[in-house]
């Protein structure tokens, strides 16, 4: 994975305001992790959600919500959507991204580093997924999983603003990529065409800023709501058709 994150991670803004939103889930706590649950408990499908750096912001539990209710009639069974809280309560001031001050920059790159740190978060995703599997009691009847990554993401979601090219030969399952204009185009089509299975889409969102769908997203902007909503649709497709 490589080793830094891309400019427009680091450095494109989060809108002051955002729309009001009433989160449809709930918050239980499942193998240890606070996890906020949306969908269908009984569901034999879950997607673990790794939200950005922002955390729990109205966009991302927004976007769980649309995603569990959108494939909650699918006619291979409803989902249930999973959003650990990976930071365990923390997650990065707005204030710091952009960073102006020396400050803000070395929070910024502090919690990058130690909150957000993949050696630290990729072990507990995967402590986690295996878990879903083995009978816990709250979702019982777990068989298939999925794994929905934003901005910072983890390296079992490999996320476009660490993307390494060499490590998508290691990727052996469906895979779509959703990409902002903001990404390095000729880096994010050589990730494509590294990845060895057929199963795989990838689209590039020309008008969108990096995160448009998660924290970054400003959903009063009509347009930037549409293009939300879209790469949503496009993701739930890709779920239903491979989950």
């Amino acid at each position: 994975m490589a080793s830094t994150h891309s400019k427009a991670c680091c450095e494109t803004p989060v809108p002051a305001n955002v729309a009001d939103y009433q989160a449809q889930g709930e918050y239980l706590v499942i193998l240890g992790e606070k996890v906020y649950v949306t969908g269908d408990k009984t569901a034999t499908r879950a997607i673990v959600w790794v939200f950005d750096i922002f955390g729990y912001s109205l966009q991302t539990l927004r976007g769980a919500d649309i995603v569990a209710a959108s494939l909650s009639s699918s006619s291979k069974g409803p989902v249930a959507v999973l959003v650990p809280d990976w930071f365990d309560g923390t997650v990065a001031n707005k204030a710091w991204v952009p960073p102006v001050t020396d400050e803000q920059t070395a929070k910024l790159g502090n919690f990058i580093k130690t909150k957000a740190a993949p050696e630290l978060v990729v072990p507990r995703v995967l402590k986690f997924a295996e878990g879903l599997k083995q009978q816990q009691p709250t979702l019982p009847n777990i068989r298939s999983l999925g794994i929905f990554g934003f901005c910072w993401g983890v390296a079992v979601q490999t996320s476009p603003s660490r993307a390494d090219p060499e490590e998508a030969a290691n990727i052996s399952v469906p895979m779509a990529l959703l990409l902002s204009k903001d990404e390095d185009l000729p880096t994010m089509r050589k990730f494509y065409d590294n990845l060895p299975t057929s199963d795989k889409f990838m689209e590039r969102f020309e008008g969108q800023i990096h995160g448009w769908m998660s924290g970054r997203g400003d959903l009063l902007d009509p347009s930037i709501k549409a293009e939300v909503e879209r790469g949503y649709n496009l993701a739930i497709e890709f779920f239903d058709k491979y989950l």
